[in-house]
């Protein structure tokens, strides 16, 4: 059979590590053309505009591949960071890129009086004889774009930078890893891509050579996880990243339980990447693993809730989705769900949940099994339509299984739990 490999959703409403997880993501809206940002022909009003302006010749030098003009406001000491990002976002083919600054800069020097609030005028009036105060300010860059094509939803990253004013001139000094589910590997990795018509992967130069291979693999399994965008439209890419060992402990955080070769990250209630431990995911099990985590992508867009306590649901339709129309009795992990059912350990049903941060990969894969069969069952027993009304009920909308199964499927819970219990202990036995 190969590595076992195992994937998660995390950071966002299903945690791998069975921590309570709380979904904290900004929403996400489809990326427009962003409005008009203050020229370099117009006097800056504020500090604030100030920083605008610089950023957004940032932003534009990205989607041109102009570098000396992306660099040009950078202090030398932040060159090395500074094209790390844009050599990432320029081969991972950025577009609509957006740097704007979110909220008032704050002044961080010593000066005279109270604290100046960036947002305030120069001089009190526009291109004001006093210029703006010098010294160092701090400002919340928000960045976003889109990776190949335009209409994406965004998910924006939010740095606290610095910046010394002198003048009318704006330098950025500071431009450290954005905190919330950071750092992105864009941020933290200089990386390579491979872009196809669905889906991008990206990885660093430990891992550039499998990017062709895991990109076929991936629009295979794109095309499959598309036919479950049932609520919301599918995403115009998949974002894949290929993680080595170094960055598999510093993208997203860092920390997996040690059964997790791959998860899917939500950054927004309609935005989700995929990472892949590369030392863990063959190429053997990449469709399965990838149709799981796409599957994930389509059947949760849209959902902000906190829906850990459906966990047999939300893994059952992704790894239904990934053995679509296949006979169960050939299932990848049906040994190691024998092995869990006859354990002792399965609790039914009803009552299984996700393994914990310290479950053995046997334990975890048994999990995965009895709700891969649990979801089978459902749908062979009502219908796929209403095994998919039932998740729709219970995932996406919060009604408990016990007041939807009578409404969707016409039968109790109790009854349909105890039955998927019956057909999966008939079936590796």
């Amino acid at each position: 059979m190969g590595v076992v490999v195992l994937l998660a959703l995390v950071g966002g409403s299903v945690s791998a590590a069975g921590a309570t997880p709380v979904r904290s993501a900004p929403v996400g809206a489809r990326a427009a053309v962003a409005g008009p940002s203050p020229s370099a022909s117009s006097a800056p009003v504020s500090v604030r505009d100030l920083f605008e302006v610089e950023l957004a010749k940032q932003a534009t030098a990205i989607t041109t591949g102009d570098v000396r003009a992306y660099l040009r406001p950078a202090d030398p000491a932040l060159h090395d960071r500074m094209l790390r990002i844009y050599g990432s976002l320029r081969a991972m083919k950025a577009v609509a890129v957006t740097m704007t600054v979110s909220g008032s800069p704050q002044r961080v020097t010593e000066g005279q009086g109270a604290p100046i609030a960036g947002g305030q005028p120069f001089g009190g009036r526009r291109g004001g004889d006093n210029g703006p105060p010098d010294g160092r300010w701090r400002a919340t860059v928000e960045l976003s774009f889109c990776a190949a094509a335009d209409g994406c939803v965004r998910a924006p990253t939010k740095v606290q930078s610095e910046w010394t004013v002198t003048g009318t001139v704006a330098k950025l000094v500071a431009y450290p890893d954005s905190t919330d589910r950071g750092p992105r590997p864009w941020e933290a990795s200089d990386l390579r891509a491979a872009v196809g018509e669905r889906v991008v992967v990206a990885g660093t130069s430990h891992t550039s050579a499998r990017l062709p291979a895991v990109l076929e693999t991936a629009e295979k399994a794109a095309k499959i996880a598309d036919r479950y965008a049932r609520w919301r439209p599918a995403p115009t890419r998949y974002m894949v990243y290929l993680a080595d060992p170094e960055d598999w402990a510093k993208w997203y955080g860092g920390k997996q339980a040690a059964w997790v070769a791959g998860f899917a990250m939500p950054l927004a209630p309609d935005y989700t990447e995929i990472v892949l431990n590369a030392t863990r995911v063959d190429a053997a099990e990449s469709l399965d693993t990838l149709t799981h985590e796409f599957a994930h992508v389509t059947t949760l867009a849209g959902v902000s809730r906190n829906y850990s306590d459906t966990w047999v649901l939300v893994e059952g339709v992704a790894e239904f989705a990934a053995h679509a129309g296949e006979d169960p009795r050939k299932y990848r992990w049906l040994d190691g769900t024998r092995t869990y059912v006859r354990s002792g350990q399965w609790p039914g049903t009803a009552a299984l949940s996700a393994p914990a941060e310290s479950a053995s990969v046997g334990d975890a894969t048994g999990r995965y099994g009895v709700a891969y069969l649990a979801v089978r069952r459902i749908a062979d027993r009502f219908g796929e339509d209403r095994m998919w009304s039932f998740f729709e009920a219970v995932v996406r909308s919060a009604e408990s299984p016990e007041r939807a199964a009578p409404r969707v499927l016409g039968a109790e819970w109790s009854d349909v739990a105890a039955d998927c219990d019956a057909s999966i202990r008939s079936l590796v036995n």
